[in-house]
C-alpha cells in the first residue's frame, strides 16, 4: 500500500475494518436507492453479484485508490474526502 494512503489512514484513525463498513454502506444505499424487487433483488444474490462485490471490497478498494493516485487520476484532496467519509461513518457505528 502506497505510504500516502497509509500515513492518512492513520491520520484519520482508521483501520481496514472502517474502509469495509464505509463501503458496506454504499452498497446498502445503493440497493436500497435502485428500488429493486424482491425478485430482482434475490436474483442479484442468487447469481453471486452481492458475494462478488463484497469478496475482499476493502482491500481492492485500497489497491485501486494506490493505482488510480500513482496515475494521478486522482488526488490526495479525494482520497481525504473519502476518508473522511469513512471517519464519519466509524463515528456513527460506534453509537449503534
Amino acid at each position: 500500500m502506497n505510504s500516502l494512503i497509509k500515513e492518512l489512514l492513520d491520520e484519520y484513525s482508521l483501520e481496514i475494518s472502517d474502509i469495509r463498513w464505509m463501503l458496506a454502506n454504499r452498497l446498502t444505499e445503493s440497493i436500497l436507492s435502485n428500488n429493486h424487487d424482491p425478485e430482482e433483488l434475490t436474483n442479484i444474490i442468487w447469481k453471486g453479484e452481492l458475494e462478488s462485490d463484497l469478496y475482499n471490497m476493502e482491500e481492492r478498494f485500497l489497491n485501486d485508490m494506490e493505482f488510480q493516485l500513482e496515475r494521478e487520476i486522482i488526488d490526495e484532496a479525494w482520497i481525504r474526502g473519502n476518508l473522511a467519509e469513512a471517519s464519519e461513518l466509524k463515528c456513527i457505528r460506534r453509537s449503534i
